[in-house]
This record gives structure tokens, C-alpha cells and sequence, in this order.
């Protein structure tokens, strides 16, 4: 009984605490969202190389699109990369509200991430 007990205490505390956690803004999940495609090299193509610093990180204008469920996101940064060539990035993304104000990554750097 007293196993039972303890065992109960111990999912109810870990339920309590994940559905307390610290939830994440929009704008810190577009933030965390560039910073790791750029460092994983998803943007790789011709303007942003992996292993690119950036700097003065700017989240423009996020407007959603109609009744689409897409909002579209208008960035703006500066790149230095391992060269030492800078360069100033004005970009968008696109995400996709999967519900719960959940939003979802789309479309970044010409890469798709829908499913």
C-alpha cells in the first residue's frame, strides 16, 4: 500500500511539474527555430552556410494569412561566416497553427518542413 502510495505521488509531482513547465513564447520559437536551422546548416543552399554567426536577430512583422491557419514571419539579421564575410539577411518563414496555439515550422530557407 505504502508502495502504491508513493508511486502515485511521485507521476502525480512529474505530471504536475511538465504541465507547469516554462512554455515558450512565438517569438522565442522563431528566435530558437533559425538559430538551430542556420547551425545545423539547413540554410546551406547559396546565401547562408553552416557554421554562420549571426547577429542583431530581428523578428519583423508576423502576419497571419486569412483564415489559413499560416502565419507568415518577416526576419532580419546579420550573418558573419567562417570567413569572415558579412552579409544582412532579410528573410521570411512561414509557420502553420497546429492548434492549442501550437505553431509549427513550415517553410524556411527554401526548405520545406512540412510532412
Amino acid at each position: 500500500m505504502k508502495n502504491r502510495m508513493y508511486s502515485a505521488l511521485i507521476v502525480f509531482a512529474l505530471v504536475f511539474m511538465v504541465s507547469c513547465g516554462n512554455k515558450m513564447t512565438f517569438q522565442e520559437q522563431i528566435k530558437q527555430d533559425v538559430f538551430d536551422k542556420i547551425e545545423n546548416g539547413y540554410c546551406d543552399a547559396d546565401k547562408i552556410p553552416k557554421g554562420t554567426e549571426i547577429r542583431n536577430f530581428k523578428i519583423g512583422e508576423i502576419t497571419p494569412i486569412g483564415d489559413s491557419g499560416m502565419i507568415d514571419v518577416a526576419l532580419e539579421f546579420d550573418v558573419t561566416d567562417k570567413d569572415g564575410n558579412e552579409q544582412h539577411i532579410t528573410e521570411a518563414m512561414l509557420y502553420l497553427e497546429s492548434g492549442n496555439d501550437k505553431k509549427k515550422l513550415a517553410i524556411f530557407c527554401d526548405y520545406d518542413y512540412r510532412e
